[in-house]
């Protein structure tokens, strides 16, 4: 027969591991990305959204933030910020949803396919309106787009 000591053990060493990855996810955060917009990774997350262009719909906005911050900062910083924002708006008076969720998953994938601003803004609008798209749409999309200009 097993004491409670085993069952605090295994407890124990359940949240060291938890942590230890979580800390390990949040260092491979910190690999700086070549135009990174500040030193931490909340600096560079608010450095991303401040720079957002007006005339953007809450989905864009998550989608273009999402994409930026997945270029400037990191691909896992923006996980973080998307997933730290809507739980910041579960417990506020924000609208949180899985729709912002949906639109700034849309935002990483758009980043991985272009750079240029303008491309990451058509991107987000088309994959938005479109539905969920894979990479391979989303990059056939944007290399058809560029080749025709604005």
């Amino acid at each position: 027969m097993h004491d409670g000591g085993d069952a605090l053990r295994c407890t124990v060493a359940a949240r060291i591991g938890i942590w230890t990855v979580c800390l390990l996810l949040g260092l491979a955060g910190c690999a700086s990305a070549p135009e990174r917009a500040a030193p931490s990774p909340v600096g560079c997350a608010k450095a991303v959204v401040a720079a957002l262009p007006a005339g953007l719909t809450d989905p864009e906005k998550h989608c273009v933030a999402s994409a930026g911050i997945t270029q400037r900062c990191s691909r896992f910083e923006a996980w973080l910020a998307g997933w730290g924002k809507e739980i910041e708006d579960a417990f506020s008076h924000g609208d949180a949803s899985w729709e912002d969720l949906d639109a700034d998953h849309i935002g990483r994938r758009c980043a991985s396919t272009h750079d240029a601003p303008d491309a990451l803004i058509a991107c987000c609008r088309h994959a938005l309106t479109a539905g969920d798209l894979t990479e391979e749409e989303l990059a056939d999309w944007i290399a058809v787009h560029s080749r025709l200009g604005p």
